[in-house]
């Protein structure tokens, strides 16, 4: 079988075409082996895992990053730093602290663990991404990697539709659960950190602020930002607060959102 053969074998069984160095390598040898039927079942052991693990590897790093930034490590090797401008959106549970004290550990991890995986689904469903989870705190970006102009909207959406669904899940588990959303939209640099667990994360002042919004908020309210009230004022109804003090920002304009007009 000639190297030409194998190639067209490996691309006719891995129908996305990929080939890495060590996939190549191992075809070249594979040429110079003079029994067909030994190249062509070497070959074709080879593809089959190759393709298995490949499958692999591409489901966990999409399940760690936005698609769109796997895809670039993946193709292109790297996700290089930018900016966007985008909303930020920071969630905590009020009284979590007394609440941890109050069960047992592994039933904390396992609420945790419901109430996040519903903030996932509903991020998803607003066309965000999530960033983290801090302890009890949940953070998320909309317009960031996929860029959009309803970002504000689709945000401020997302906060309200958390208060219903943390609203129903405590009235399920008996636990008398509330949030506190805070939401700011401004400009971030985003990028891939780190090395054993790549993360994609934003960063920025306007980031910080948008936590301050959260932390300065109310139970059960979503609190946002002039920049996001202005931007999202033909779409729902405003209560305003006027100036609040922000620890270590200057005071600023803040608005809890009533109900989508």
């Amino acid at each position: 079988m000639s190297l030409k053969s194998i190639v067209k074998l490996y691309q006719d069984v891995n129908d996305s075409g990929s080939t890495d160095q060590i996939v190549r390598d191992y075809l070249y040898s594979v040429a110079t082996i003079q029994d067909d039927r030994i190249q062509k079942r070497l070959l074709e052991e080879l593809i089959r895992e190759y393709v298995v693990l490949e499958k692999r590897v591409d489901g966990l790093l999409k399940n760690t990053l936005p698609e769109m930034v796997a895809n670039e490590i993946k193709y292109g090797g790297k996700f290089l730093p930018r900016p966007y401008d985008c909303t930020i959106l920071f969630s905590d549970i009020a009284g979590f602290t007394r609440l941890a004290e109050s069960i047992p550990g592994d039933l904390l991890i396992g609420l945790l663990d419901r109430l996040f995986k519903g903030m996932d689904d509903l991020v998803v469903s607003f066309k965000g991404t999530k960033i983290k989870t801090i302890g009890d705190a949940y953070m998320a970006v909309f317009g960031a990697p996929i860029e959009y102009e309803d970002h504000a909207v689709m945000g401020v959406r997302m906060g309200m539709a958390l208060l219903k669904m943390v609203d129903s899940f405590s009235r399920q588990n008996d636990q008398g659960l509330q949030i506190r959303v805070g939401i700011h939209t401004g400009r971030v640099m985003a990028g891939v950190v780190g090395k054993e667990r790549m993360q994609f994360d934003v960063f920025g002042d306007d980031v910080n602020i948008a936590s301050r919004f959260e932390s300065s908020g109310a139970k059960g309210m979503v609190n946002v930002s002039h920049e996001t009230y202005i931007s999202t004022r033909d779409f729902f109804e405003f209560e305003e607060r006027g100036e609040i003090a922000l620890k270590n920002k200057a005071n600023m304009k803040a608005y809890f959102v009533v109900r989508e007009r």
